[in-house]
């Protein structure tokens, strides 16, 4: 057999880290958003740039509002939580996109959401993600089921 193009058999990637939830980590909305991060997979450990989890939060701050924010929205918020910061568009853009890329949120109409399964009637944000989560491993496993009877 010759050299398979591995990278494009991939249909999804995901990291997902159990990771203990110290007191101190619920003290602050900031260190609340770098776990949530960490956790999912979107971010590495030790990771110093800030953009992912400030565009997480922005996320947040507009999902328990029930609101769909447009990108502009999103600007404006990010403004706020990095005061002096500044915001490069084409790096907020990039981290929407790889949002969108892992099913996490969805963009119609110019507005941005969390993916919420049509099924989940609450809104529960961590009822969507777990269930993204297991979906996505699942699927996995059918495949990684399927090569291991041909493996014998």
């Amino acid at each position: 057999m010759g050299n398979l193009p591995e990278s494009s058999l991939i249909r999804h990637e995901m990291v997902l880290r159990e990771l203990q939830l110290p007191h101190e980590v619920e003290l602050t909305k900031k260190s609340l958003v770098r776990w949530l991060a960490l956790s999912l997979g979107l971010i590495s450990p030790n990771e110093s740039r800030t953009l992912m989890l400030d565009v997480l939060e922005a996320l947040l701050f507009f999902h328990a509002k029930k609101e769909e924010p447009s990108i502009h929205d999103i600007f404006e918020k990010l403004g706020e939580i990095r005061k002096n910061e500044g915001v490069n568009p084409k790096a907020v853009r990039y981290h929407l996109l790889q949002l969108k890329n892992k099913g996490i949120i969805s963009r119609k109409k110019g507005k941005y959401s969390f993916s919420l399964n049509p099924q989940n009637q609450s809104g529960d944000l961590g009822e969507a993600l777990e269930s993204l989560y297991i979906e996505r491993v699942k699927s996995a496993f059918l495949n990684i089921r399927r090569a291991l009877k041909g493996v014998k």
